[in-house]
């Protein structure tokens, strides 16, 4: 789910579908989301609007991520539940 997420917000701050991206531009979907998005310290020369807009994005990823692992995480209990012993 996050590399989908992660390819939309591509088209949103680059202004290009993922799939019209050039090979050689395309970008490993966290390593983005980390140096793009998940701002602590507002890069130098960025402005609030730009900022604003990047954690506006950002967030809502955060949220989604974790209700993937929720969901990942509520799901192996379940089958550890009825099978320890079968694969995951």
């Amino acid at each position: 789910m996050q590399t989908g997420l992660g390819r939309a917000v591509w088209g949103v701050l680059k202004g290009r579908s993922w799939l019209d991206t050039p090979g050689d531009e395309r970008f490993d979907h966290a390593d983005f989301l980390r140096g793009q998005l998940d701002m602590t310290v507002i890069p130098a020369g960025m402005t609030a609007k730009d900022a604003v807009y990047r954690q506006s994005l950002a967030a809502p990823l955060v949220a989604l991520d974790a209700v993937d692992h929720a969901a990942l995480s509520a799901w192996l209990v379940g089958v550890n539940a009825k099978d320890p012993d079968r694969p995951a």
